[in-house]
């Protein structure tokens, strides 16, 4: 047995793909966070300045900038979520090389498993499409073939960080290709 087979192989793509998810959530809250700290610095420079220079027409837009952009940093805690992605990035990255220095054995799958759900317990809760974001990726990192991904759209993976739409019709592909794979066997 190995654990390129059956559950052994289960446990590991849910592994990596967890790694992956919680990278994607790093990067883009870390990116994110950078952007507001960013966006701060010139809007609240260039407001001074105005303010300095009696520009009042310039000063307000450039304060209400700063205003809103440091709203939405603290109601989305940017830098803290980017920090604990990180963290849960690492610990399943941690975990996935541990698979690779033991055998396939159903002791060795089982613990693995209780590592994971400890892991999962720190866990926020799951956005969905990002979660399918990781899927593809270790999915595709594995050789399977694009037009077996489910797919997303453009703005599934733009807003997908934001928001879970359009999860119906994903549940429709889904239900199709199972549909036709009982078909074919």
């Amino acid at each position: 047995m190995s654990w390129d087979e059956g559950e052994y192989y289960v446990t590991t793509f849910g592994v990596h793909k967890c790694r992956r998810y919680h990278a994607m959530l790093r990067d883009f809250y870390r990116g994110s966070h950078r952007i507001i700290v960013g966006a701060n610095i010139v809007a609240s420079s260039g407001a001074f300045i105005a303010f300095l220079s009696s520009a009042p027409n310039l000063a307000g837009p450039l304060s209400a900038v700063v205003a809103v952009a440091s709203l939405y940093d603290y109601i989305f805690s940017a830098e803290k979520a980017a920090t604990l992605h990180q963290e849960l990035c690492w610990r399943f990255t941690k975990l996935a090389a541990s698979i690779e220095t033991l055998d396939a054995t159903p002791q060795n799958l089982a613990s693995i498993r209780s590592k994971r759900l400890l892991i999962e317990c720190d866990e926020p809760s799951c956005k969905r499409l990002v979660d399918l974001m990781a899927y593809r990726e270790e999915a595709r990192s594995r050789g399977v073939e694009e037009s077996e991904l489910m797919p997303l759209t453009w703005l599934q993976r733009r807003l997908g960080f934001f928001i879970t739409f359009g999860m119906p019709d994903i549940e429709a592909w889904k239900a199709t290709r199972e549909r036709e794979a009982r078909a074919a066997a």
